[in-house]
């Protein structure tokens, strides 16, 4: 079953063919003024448009799709010289600008200060939110109760029925999905980059994003200023280490151990021993909680068992600093709390909606199965499991794999910096690690306790850090720049069995 405004689209595009006598020519940009509200009054006059694109541009006459488009121009204090800022979003989910647009303040907040350096320009993701055709249909079939047992077999089955449906459904409109790979989508940016007028490009990217600017780098290295990279997802990053991934909780787990809030409530040999603890008697014994149902108000049976509890083991509760208060909690056989989250969870959950080029872009990029061998074996996936399933369900119906040429890592001297948190448990650490030494004009960042939004995080933190990283847009020159920078301690959230015992 189609979402309403995917069946309304796709009238229009019957109804467009057949009004018109030819579509948009690939290389056709066209621009409209967007007006912004500005937070203390007045507007900002932007520019949005669409960028039409080949599908697929190894195959002659092929079928023309829309790539939305925005620039904000420059500041008088900006150098004329410097080129454009060339923002690559993650995901990839990129919804578009015009909803955080609405939001009184997020355009001072987050753009302009970037035009003092530059114009900036925000390419949208090929079949996804504001682009066109937007490639989404319902690709979930109805979420398994909490109470019941993941069935492994059946779920596979039925995640693959659902997701060839939406295959074919594209298919049957004319549109050739194999074109929605992340190589076409830096084809795009540098179509958009030629219509603009501009000769070279900043690329600032995060997570996908810092993918998909990998890749422009690698494909169009001649437009390539300079790049500025954050939650570093390389050519064979596309699915994450489990064992880097662990890491991370490693890392907060030696923190959290030497905190003085929560001494004395430390279970003995740590937070990683306990873990292991509470996942070897579940897995011994698998046991049912009753809760109360938010949604009927009736008691609702949770189970829990060897593949629920490795779901248990990254927490329950929302944010790392929680994360050892549910360790303790589960440790001292304490489930309530987790059961109730996974009936809001399932209650709130509904129907979930992916593109179709969410999945072609991602499961094109793929994975070596050198890599996913050595992810299989790594101690971690006993603990937090594989964390793959989606993609080593639903990437054979694509058929979009890149190949192993693709996935191989590459030297460049692009004045390039990496910024990086410890505590990403999106794009681990190790991943920047294993990256940085192919940057050969970089410099590396690590943010210590900093998340997935490293960048942001760093600029928050760091007065100095904000300078570098501004001044390295505008001019190129790093020298400015920290060695690392050190996000605040956190406020670590206090288990129930503490606050009894008087701790705050």
């Amino acid at each position: 079953m189609f979402c309403r405004g995917i069946l309304i689209f796709a009238m229009l595009f019957v109804i467009a063919g057949s009004v018109y006598a030819q579509s948009p020519e690939p290389g056709m940009l066209f621009l409209y003024p967007e007006r912004i509200i500005l937070k203390d009054g007045g507007f900002f006059n932007a520019e949005r448009g669409m960028m039409f694109v080949p599908v697929n541009r190894s195959k002659t006459n092929s079928t023309v799709i829309a790539v939305e488009v925005y620039r904000f121009k420059r500041s008088e204090k900006a150098n004329p010289k410097t080129p454009p800022i060339f923002y690559l979003h993650g995901g990839p989910s990129f919804g578009g600008l015009e909803r955080p647009l609405e939001r009184l303040g997020a355009f001072e907040e987050q753009w302009l200060p970037f035009l003092d350096i530059s114009d900036v320009v925000v390419v949208s993701q090929r079949g996804i939110g504001p682009s066109k055709p937007t490639t989404i249909i319902e690709t979930t079939t109805e979420p398994l109760p909490p109470d019941q047992p993941y069935d492994d077999e059946k779920a596979v089955s039925e995640f693959q029925q659902v997701l060839a449906r939406e295959k074919a459904i594209w298919e049957e409109l004319g549109l050739d999905l194999s074109g929605f790979t992340v190589i076409e989508a830096a084809a795009d940016v540098n179509d958009v980059r030629k219509a603009l007028g501009y000769k070279k490009v900043i690329i600032w990217g995060g997570s996908f994003g810092s993918h998909w600017g990998m890749v422009l780098m690698r494909t169009y290295p001649q437009i390539v200023e300079r790049a500025i990279f954050r939650g570093m997802e390389g050519p064979n990053h596309t699915y994450d280490h489990p064992g880097h991934l662990w890491n991370v909780y490693k890392r907060v787990a030696e923190e959290a151990e030497n905190a003085p809030e929560l001494k004395g409530l430390i279970p003995e040999g740590g937070l990683i021993k306990a873990i292991q603890a509470v996942i070897k008697r579940v897995e011994e014994k698998p046991f049912k909680v009753t809760v109360t149902n938010p949604g009927t108000n009736e008691p609702q049976d949770v189970l829990f068992d060897a593949a629920s509890i490795k779901r248990l083991a990254r927490g329950y509760s929302p944010g790392l600093p929680a994360w050892p208060a549910d360790v303790i909690t589960l440790y001292n056989g304490d489930f309530s709390k987790a059961a109730e989250r996974a009936v809001r969870r399932y209650q709130n959950s509904g129907r979930s909606f992916r593109a179709a080029s969410y999945w072609i872009l991602d499961c094109g990029s793929g994975i070596t199965q050198e890599r996913l061998a050595e992810y299989k074996a790594d101690p971690a996936v006993k603990i937090i499991g594989l964390g793959s399933w989606g993609y080593l369900a639903g990437c054979p119906v694509w058929g979009s794999d890149l190949g192993d040429e693709f996935r191989q890592n590459f030297e460049n001297d692009i004045p390039t910096v990496i910024v990086q948190g410890t505590w990403d448990t999106s794009t681990p650490y190790e991943n920047a690690l294993e990256l940085v030494p192919y940057f050969k004009n970089s410099k590396f960042i690590p943010v210590i306790r900093g998340p997935h939004g490293a960048i942001r995080a760093a600029m928050r933190a760091s007065v100095k850090f904000r300078r570098g990283i501004m001044h390295f847009a505008a001019t190129g020159d790093m020298s400015d720049l920290p060695d690392k920078v050190e996000m605040p301690r956190v406020d670590w959230v206090i288990p129930e069995s503490g606050k009894k015992k008087g701790k705050k």
